[in-house]
């Protein structure tokens, strides 16, 4: 934990509480991702996740940029990448550029796979 910061927080009943450390496990390349968000926010990795855990438990309705917010516009977003590929792969089918498609294809699965940690050893 950052020096600068404390490792006491007000309780619920208004007294100064101190934090027990606990253990999470993440890949190293999940952790790297965190602690660069988290960074951009003025924040340290640990103090990220536990604000991000505690906003997920709260009772109140979706906070701005939740999953139920975030929902819609993924969906809209993956149809209007879908719409485009579809015309571009037309496109270049009767441009005659099937080996480029191919490629492109292989690149985008790999891409995929690595984005969800398909085939890591770690």
């Amino acid at each position: 934990m950052d020096s600068k910061r404390p490792d006491t927080a007000p309780d619920e009943a208004g007294r100064t509480a101190k934090r027990t450390p606990r253990t999470i496990r993440f890949l190293d390349p999940e952790w790297r991702r965190i602690e660069a968000f988290a960074d951009r926010r003025g924040l340290t990795g640990p103090e990220f996740v536990r604000f991000a855990a505690l906003a997920a438990m709260e009772e109140a309705p979706a906070a701005p940029g939740s999953c139920d917010r975030l929902a819609p516009l993924i969906e809209r977003t993956f149809r209007y990448a879908h719409v485009l590929a579809s015309a571009m792969r037309g496109r270049m089918l009767d441009g005659g550029r099937e080996k480029e498609l191919e490629e492109l294809v292989a690149a985008a699965r790999a891409l995929q796979d690595e984005l969800l940690g398909d085939g890591q050893a770690e």
